[in-house]
């Protein structure tokens, strides 16, 4: 779901091609584009506490022009909804002149008379790299789609694909058969190597991106991630903030479906 230079996708060759779990994943550089709130399809507001949700969908890129229309035909190596995640970008700016105090184990996902739990950023990792549709993806894959798929969009591929793309050809696998179909000289170790540079790389990003408990101050913008399952049919969003100056809860419901 981001631009990055090709230079950076030629270090993230690098390293999954050294295949060597000492050796630092390239920090992931892109820009994080946050346009008028009012653009975004999904967007509320409460007492000047704005509220935008951009839901992970394929063809969507997160960080992309949210006039852009969808890319409907789109079909991702890995699809992170299929293994159960919805990772949904929050922009909370708050335009209310108080502090106001977000903390993102008070955000629910809402379906029906259900509310659900955000997951951490590790129990995302997690229900990705253990699916069956990630092992699948990265059988005999190249590097620059399955990276496009983790992080969720169309930016991020054509870095992916002048840095890496053409080069490790059959070269991403989940084990033994995979890494005998790959390409010449991709070794088993070199192929466990790849597997493994990419869950660093999903944990790496899910976790920095993932929105923290911070304090908005008047004018500030809070952006991350959420992750809410993906099959619960969540049709809601649930925000409960405060505001440290009146001390008093603010709660704000947004429909995201």
């Amino acid at each position: 779901m981001k631009q990055q230079g090709g230079c950076v996708g030629c270090l993230l060759f690098c390293v999954l091609i050294v295949g060597c779990a000492t050796k630092p994943l390239p920090n992931i550089i892109y820009p994080k584009a946050i346009y008028s709130m009012s653009q975004y399809p999904i967007n509320t507001e409460l007492e000047g506490l704005a509220l935008v949700a951009v839901p992970f969908a394929l063809g969507r890129d997160i960080y992309a022009d949210p006039a852009k229309p969808t890319d409907t035909q789109t079909s991702l190596p890995l699809n992170v909804l299929e293994a159960g995640l919805l990772p949904i970008r929050l922009i909370v700016s708050n335009q209310t002149g108080v502090e106001i105090i977000l903390d993102p184990d008070q955000i629910i996902g809402i379906a029906d008379a259900v509310s659900y739990r955000t997951y951490s950023p590790q129990e995302a990792v997690d229900l990705v790299v253990q699916s069956q549709v990630f092992k699948e993806a990265i059988k005999g894959s190249q590097v620059g789609p399955v990276v496009k798929s983790i992080l969720g969009g169309e930016i991020i591929l054509e870095a992916a694909k002048s840095g890496v793309g053409g080069v490790a050809t059959g070269g991403i696998t989940g084990g033994a058969r995979g890494a005998a179909r790959g390409a010449a000289g991709v070794t088993l170790e070199r192929a466990r190597g790849y597997e493994k540079a990419l869950i660093q790389l999903i944990a790496r990003e899910y976790t920095d991106q993932a929105i923290k408990r911070q304090t908005l101050y008047p004018g500030f913008i809070a952006d991350g991630l959420i992750f809410l399952p993906s099959r619960a049919g969540i049709t809601e969003l649930g925000l409960h903030a405060y505001d440290a100056t009146a001390n008093r809860p603010i709660s704000i419901r947004l429909q995201v479906k």
